[in-house]
């Protein structure tokens, strides 16, 4: 389910599935107040707390979301789990960052700029190297199988169909990355 749809849902009532569906960060969550003193139970407490508040903030008419759903999730949590350490005593500055998360909003919003701008960047691409990648990196299809499907002579011809799949995602990524760097300045 996509964050328009979430925000949609949650906004009509109908915020149930919405609600499965933001339960998927949970476990980025509990790696944070894991790593910093807490406990499973601490990150589902506090976790929901963040629904609780992502669900008020929505029902506002002036509220505007300019990240995804995660970053601000995350960002909820982590800032309220720093003012539980300080509560219990034991905020030591800065929590340990979880391996895979950045360690503060302005990283977390870049990350989440980089993500969406990689996203269009292999959406932009055709069709058929757009169904190549999925098939081979989401789907973990063999090469081969994915020739024969789309006509290829063989492997090889895969391979470099992917090759340059990537290629033209990667210089789309870069032109991308350069326009916007050009409007912030």
């Amino acid at each position: 389910m996509s964050d328009p749809e979430i925000l949609e849902r949650l906004r009509g009532g109908q915020g149930h599935k919405a609600l499965l569906a933001l339960y998927g960060h949970l476990p980025k969550v509990e790696r944070m107040v894991r790593n910093n003193s807490g406990t499973r139970d601490d990150a589902k407490d506090l976790f929901q707390d963040a629904l609780i508040i992502l669900c008020g903030k929505v029902q506002d008419p002036d509220f505007r979301l300019t990240c995804s759903i995660s970053t601000y999730l995350f960002a909820i949590c982590r800032n309220r789990w720093q003012e539980e350490l300080r509560r219990r005593g034991r905020f030591t500055n800065t929590l340990e960052a979880t391996p895979d998360a950045p360690t503060d909003l302005g990283e977390l919003l870049d990350t989440e700029r980089r993500s969406g701008l990689a996203e269009r960047a292999l959406r932009s691409l055709g069709a058929k190297c757009l169904d190549l990648l999925k098939r081979f990196y989401l789907g973990n299809e063999a090469l081969a199988n994915i020739a024969r499907s789309i006509g290829l002579a063989g492997e090889g011809a895969a391979k470099t169909r992917k090759y340059k799949c990537l290629e033209e995602a990667r210089k789309r990524y870069r032109e991308m990355v350069a326009r916007e760097n050009v409007m912030e300045h």
